[in-house]
């Protein structure tokens, strides 16, 4: 059976001599995996698909259950993420988010537009790639069924601003009242610097807020779904 397909690459992994491997996350299919024949080669007319980020549209043979693709019409291959080592691990971890959290074969139309619109912005856009991902992870965290309330206390709904505190099984922000026990502070800076992200606010420039905020979310992924990002972790570490 033949058919087309829209989709980005996540990953691919060297197989046979001159072969690949790829995980793509599709329009149409959602996550799939398919082989790609002598991508490896020099002149290798479909060497672009293999690359994470490539989005394209490609033609997928199945085969006793097996996926082959057999031509494409590259997009984009969002070249300028390439060259600029934030934007890089950004968009690593947008596309290790995915592959992470959206299991084979569940179709996702808003996770699939979320994603293009995140990669676009990240290569062709000169706003602050941190800002970026932190705003990718907090609208695909709602998307995935971990919401995250940022708005006012989880609790009382009053404005919080004294000292805040995460409540990780409520995905929700709690003031110094309504806190329980167990619940961890952290900054009011960095918690008013996440509202603003959250709203779309993205010119902030502050450094030391964007390391927070990513070590924010890297506790709040990994607490509710024990999913460690390593492309988040070597973003804090540039």
């Amino acid at each position: 059976m033949t058919s087309k397909i829209n989709g980005i690459t996540l990953y691919g992994v060297k197989y046979r001599d001159n072969d690949k491997m790829l995980t793509i996350f599709t329009l149409e299919k959602g996550k799939i995996g398919a082989a790609c024949r002598g991508v490896r080669k020099a002149n290798a007319k479909m060497k672009q698909i293999a690359e994470p980020f490539c989005f394209a549209e490609a033609v997928i043979v199945e085969k006793s259950g097996r996926n082959t693709i057999s031509e494409i019409n590259s997009y984009d291959s969002f070249y300028p993420i390439r060259t600029d080592i934030k934007k890089y691990y950004a968009g690593a971890c947008a596309l290790e988010f995915t592959n992470a959290f959206l299991p084979e074969g569940l179709v996702s139309e808003s996770h699939f537009v979320l994603l293009v619109e995140f990669l676009k912005k990240l290569a062709y856009n000169s706003i602050n790639p941190v800002n970026l991902l932190l705003k990718f992870l907090f609208d695909a965290m709602n998307e995935n069924g971990y919401s995250l309330n940022l708005a006012a206390c989880g609790r009382c709904g009053k404005e919080i601003e004294g000292r805040v505190f995460l409540s990780v099984s409520e995905g929700a922000s709690v003031c110094e009242e309504c806190r329980r026990e167990g619940e961890g502070e952290y900054s009011i800076k960095t918690y008013k610097y996440l509202r603003k992200i959250a709203k779309g606010e993205l010119s902030e420039e502050d450094e030391e807020s964007g390391k927070n905020g990513l070590k924010f979310f890297n506790y709040y992924i990994s607490r509710v779904s024990g999913v460690t990002l390593k492309s988040l972790s070597e973003l804090l570490n540039l």
